[in-house]
């Protein structure tokens, strides 16, 4: 056989050092995987914050357990990568590099059958992916902040926004503040979401549930870490509205817990870090369970939203996948094909592979 995995190698592009008043750029890593006979995949691993070198190493480890192995056997190839490389006990990280490896596999096989991967999933549901804008950024702002930047993307076609009125030290009266700046400004009609990022203890989660039940929330995210499903359940059955959770979970193996609790309305598992195998398996358990798919992706609105797209086209309990309007020409100077918005949704690419293409001279600085 001549489609045989010969090199797998990380690239680490590095976040964005300007000063900006917005959040433009964080480090993304890539993988480029490599046929014997030629053929060139990519993919993305999901970056958790300051531990991107940790990642690459994981990505180079694993490297030897696959190369030399049939590059479309992809089930076949993570199989023994979580049960010998991983020994049934991997970590974030190394799911990470698992799903930028498998995303870039499933480029090729595309690439060598000359098809758009969401064919070689079963086809497609829809002819575009409904999208929201993650407005989230790193500095403070004020209600009018949030309104304008809300409203700037509304005026670019979006329909849906997720917003950070909340932290650990921000008073209800604030927080409540921004979202009825936010409200005001976009109008009745697009859908509005509230992240808490995980910094909210069960009662205080509550509390602000209640402050913001005028505002007719899409859902409330992340209160806190969803380990123990039984108080997930216990916010779920006390607010009114739907409950999102799962971004850091990586497997079946944990949502199936949130599932048998009847703890969530909606989970958003990431699509570079479980991959699109899983992500799949994780949205079969969820329909199962009555439970909708919103993909996280924090990812590049390149790479790892393509993939998400691909992963999402088939699945019918899909809510809106994540979108950052405020980096998503980030890694414009390496690749072409980018997603791009259209009234809110991001249209069902036909191209082979992923779409996606990478400059392989431009990225080659970026090899580790």
């Amino acid at each position: 056989m001549t489609d045989r995995i010969a090199s797998i190698t990380p690239h680490l592009i590095p976040a964005d050092a300007r000063p900006h008043p917005w959040w433009s750029h964080k480090a993304y890593i890539l993988v480029r995987v490599e046929t014997s006979d030629g053929i060139v995949g990519w993919g993305e691993c999901h970056n958790l914050s300051y531990r991107e070198k940790a990642i690459v190493a994981i990505v180079q480890a694993i490297a030897p357990t696959l190369i030399g192995r049939a590059s479309g056997d992809i089930r076949g190839l993570f199989e023994r990568a979580y049960n010998s490389f991983g020994q049934q006990r991997p970590g974030l990280d190394v799911y990470c590099a698992f799903a930028g490896i498998e995303i870039a596999l499933w480029d090729i096989l595309g690439k060598r059958l000359d098809v758009p991967v969401y064919q070689l999933l079963g086809g497609s549901l829809r002819e575009s992916v409904p999208v929201y804008a993650n407005i989230y950024s790193p500095h403070p702002q004020t209600a009018e902040d949030f309104a304008a930047m809300a409203a700037h993307q509304v005026a670019g076609g979006h329909r849906a926004i997720k917003l950070y009125p909340f932290d650990a030290d921000t008073s209800i009266a604030a927080g409540v503040k921004r979202l009825s700046a936010v409200r005001e400004a976009v109008g009745p009609n697009i859908g509005l979401a509230v992240d808490l990022w995980r910094h909210a203890s069960p009662h205080r989660a509550i509390e602000l549930a209640r402050a913001m039940e005028p505002f007719d929330l899409l859902w409330i995210e992340d209160p806190f870490a969803p380990t123990d499903p039984k108080t997930v359940r216990y916010v779920r059955d006390t607010i009114r509205q739907p409950l999102l959770t799962g971004e850091t979970l990586p497997s079946r193996r944990e949502f199936a817990r949130l599932f048998e609790e009847r703890a969530v309305d909606i989970i958003n598992p990431d699509i570079c870090l479980s991959g699109i195998l899983e992500l799949q398996a994780i949205a079969s358990m969820a329909e199962a369970a009555h439970v909708s798919v919103s993909p996280h992706n924090s990812n590049s609105m390149a790479i790892g939203t393509a993939a998400a797209i691909h992963a999402s086209l088939g699945l019918s309990n899909l809510e809106p996948v994540e979108y950052f309007p405020l980096f998503e020409t980030a890694l414009d100077d390496l690749c072409q094909g980018r997603p791009q918005i259209v009234n809110g949704q991001l249209p069902r690419p036909e191209a082979r592979g992923l779409g996606v293409e990478v400059n392989d001279a431009a990225a080659r600085k970026y090899r580790v």
